[in-house]
């Protein structure tokens, strides 16, 4: 219970490095550079996966997923990269945040659920999401 508790407590602390890092890379609380930040992840994600931005963060949770899925460049770790980009991208977009989060939710148990390795910090991230929504 102990080993539990301390690698608990490391996750968390990663985690809050992971937050500051996102926030310092989207620039949360400056309001201009969010929504430059912001647009500049769809472009790039967009030219990633040869995808409308609009388009492929409008598709429902399960086409996301499936869409990702059948990318020549698919991996767990790109994956992985996408549902955090999704997250942080929920962090400053409000008015999408519910659906970013959704997606990202569904890319993270589908990682869980296909992952031949069990990845403590995803559990987490899905459980998280899970109580929030």
């Amino acid at each position: 219970m102990a080993y539990q508790d301390h690698l608990t407590r490391q996750i968390e602390q990663l985690g809050m490095v992971l937050r500051r890092l996102l926030s310092g890379l989207t620039g949360t609380g400056v309001p201009e550079p969010v929504h430059r930040t912001v647009e500049e992840a769809r472009q790039a994600v967009a030219m990633s996966l040869d995808s409308d931005p609009e388009a492929l963060f409008a598709l429902p949770p399960a086409e996301l997923v499936l869409h990702i899925k059948a990318h020549p460049a698919y991996s767990e770790a790109n994956a992985d990269l996408l549902a955090d980009l999704l997250l942080a991208m929920a962090a400053v977009d409000p008015s999408n945040a519910s659906k970013l989060r959704s997606q990202a939710l569904s890319l993270l148990e589908h990682l869980n659920a296909t992952s031949s390795t069990f990845d403590l910090e995803r559990h987490a991230k899905v459980r998280e999401l899970r109580m929030a929504g």
